[in-house]
């Protein structure tokens, strides 16, 4: 599956002070957004961030109270749906997407398409969108150490961060617009189309 391509305006910067997560995910059983809190708990003052979640869910509660507890709630906002992803996008640095089980995720896609390096859990498809230490980092499901490893390094690192999210915007391009997934589905059409014949 692809996504539209879209107008520079929508690319994300590399810098940003604090630098900015963003985590696109409904608040339920599948996603973990527990984990991505308890990770950044344990950061303490190493690194100045601030955490956007967009969605919502019967989970949002739960999520609210353990960024009370572990001292998180300055630095968290909770934006609820919102219809303006991209351009929350645009304004973040890092994309995480900490998740339990998954499919193929356009919400990954999204983020290589606005040029922000990537951390997701390496369930689902995952691992057909990011490329390991390149795009950006593939993190045990559950494993909240080395969540917190890897963001560690790109909240420490602006230019490794800058670095990530050029290689997956070219990787977006090369990969994953509208035009490639059109262009891929009637490839296979055509395909089907001359075994018949």
């Amino acid at each position: 599956m692809g996504v539209p391509e879209l107008p520079d305006e929508y690319r994300a910067p590399g810098n940003g002070d604090p630098a900015r997560l963003i985590m696109v995910a409904r608040f339920s059983e599948p996603k973990d957004q527990l984990l991505l809190l308890r990770a950044l708990a344990g950061l303490g003052t190493e690194a100045d961030f601030e955490v956007l979640f967009a969605g919502e869910g019967e989970l949002e509660p739960r999520v609210c109270e353990a960024a009370e507890k572990l001292g998180l709630a300055p630095q968290v906002r909770f934006l609820g749906t919102r219809s303006d992803v991209p351009t929350l996008l645009a304004r973040a640095q890092v994309f995480v997407l900490a998740s339990r089980w998954e499919g193929f995720l356009l919400t990954i896609v999204g983020a290589m398409r606005a040029g922000l390096p990537v951390v997701a859990s390496d369930v689902g498809g995952s691992r057909e969108a990011v490329v390991e230490g390149k795009t950006g980092f593939l993190v045990a499901r559950g494993d909240a150490e080395m969540l917190r490893d890897r963001l560690r390094r790109l909240l420490l690192d602006a230019e490794l961060r800058a670095r990530m999210g050029v290689a997956g915007h070219a990787r977006f391009n090369k990969y994953f617009t509208l035009q490639q997934m059109l262009s891929k589905t009637k490839q296979v059409y055509y395909e089907v189309l001359r075994e018949w014949k």
